[in-house]
């Protein structure tokens, strides 16, 4: 798989504040397994490591660090971290309309469980503790996935990486 076909290049202005971010934007690294990757933000850079790749390279297991402030710089752009521990949590992220993509997966009321609570509300039988909402939600109050009652809704969000590199970096003028 050519590298070309995974270009990249970030909007100066419109998705960086960053002439590093931006220049680190112009790029077509491919993910390796255990090597770090570098989430681009506005002016931030976030840490991370590869867990999984797809054969056809398309396809990205990553898992963001919690990396450990070493320097003795305080506010400033002199940044150095430590990189051992991992948060636990996968994200996936996929090539797709030509650029990286983070998958984002949401649950949602399906319009018939929609018009039931919005219903219920207005005619003053809706509470935290009926039925309908025991069923739906967890014990903390989150969706869940219930047939006929919620579905699972996936969205892309664009996301600009580096695969080969793990930096992380706080823009304190923000």
């Amino acid at each position: 798989m050519e590298a070309l076909e995974f270009k990249q290049q970030m909007k100066a202005g419109k998705e960086t504040g960053s002439l590093t971010n931006h220049i680190m934007g112009r790029n077509a690294t491919l993910p390796k397994v255990g090597e770090g990757a570098t989430i681009l933000h506005w002016t931030d850079r976030s840490a991370y490591e590869v867990m999984e790749v797809s054969k056809d390279y398309k396809t990205v297991v990553i898992q963001k660090y919690e990396p450990e402030r070493i320097d003795n710089n305080g506010m400033s752009e002199s940044q150095e971290y430590k990189y051992e521990k991992l948060n636990g949590c996968n994200e996936e992220i996929v090539w797709k309309y030509g650029a990286w993509r983070k998958i984002i997966k949401t649950i949602e009321y399906t319009n018939e469980t929609f018009e039931l609570i919005v219903k219920g509300r207005k005619d003053g039988t809706y509470n935290d503790k009926c039925d309908l909402f025991k069923e739906i939600h967890d014990e903390n109050g989150e969706f869940r996935f219930v047939a006929g009652k919620t579905i699972v809704r996936t969205k892309f969000s664009k996301v600009n990486i580096v695969f080969g590199i793990r930096q992380e970096y706080y823009d304190y003028s923000f």
